[in-house]
């Protein structure tokens, strides 16, 4: 009987550590997060822009995952190494593309269920934007004309037009949800 518990316990702490998880303070860590980020200059490192770190970084503060941080490169992802990886890794899969309602609808079907979420999008220059699906419910977009998740965005273009807490479609014109990918992490 005993060997049985042990056993039990060893299968629930095993399957409990590779579960989905969320920050119980994510609103008050990513809006901080989100400060610091608006206030960061974008100083270049070795080519890299050292605020690219907040953007890797908001998936750890709200979902406790760190998949957009590169041990090889030793820091966070840009966001077209982020895009590469999302679309080769085995770890997430496309939920599907910015103009589909079904997409937008599992998207925050997954963030309401503590599992990682993003929408990407990145044009042709390799230059683009990863935004972050959170808790919280669909509303009404006038200028997507369907209901997005709710989501938080920082902009390394114009840190100011960084946010938590909106629709998504603030992230991305219209013209552009052909172009953008909704990616969700599998656990």
């Amino acid at each position: 009987m005993k060997k049985y518990i042990t056993i039990v316990c060893l299968f629930f702490f095993l399957s409990a550590s590779h579960g989905q998880s969320l920050n119980s303070h994510w609103k008050r860590d990513l809006d901080h997060e989100l400060a610091q980020f608006k206030g960061c200059e974008n100083k270049a490192a070795e080519g890299i822009h050292s605020c690219n770190n907040f953007i890797g970084n908001m998936l750890p503060t709200v979902y406790q995952i760190n998949d957009f941080y590169s041990k090889t490169l030793g820091r966070h992802m840009r966001v077209i190494e982020i895009s590469d990886y999302l679309h080769s890794s085995n770890q997430w899969i496309l939920l599907g593309r910015g103009y589909e309602q079904k997409a937008l609808n599992e998207a925050q079907q997954y963030a309401n269920a503590k599992k990682a979420v993003v929408a990407i999008y990145v044009d042709e220059a390799g230059i683009g934007n990863v935004s972050l699906i959170l808790p919280g419910t669909l509303r009404p977009s006038g200028s997507w004309k369907l209901q997005v998740p709710n989501s938080a965005s920082f902009f390394l273009s114009d840190p100011e037009k960084s946010y938590m807490d909106k629709g998504l479609s603030y992230s991305f014109e219209r013209l552009l949800t052909k172009e953008v990918f909704i990616y969700g992490r599998k656990y």
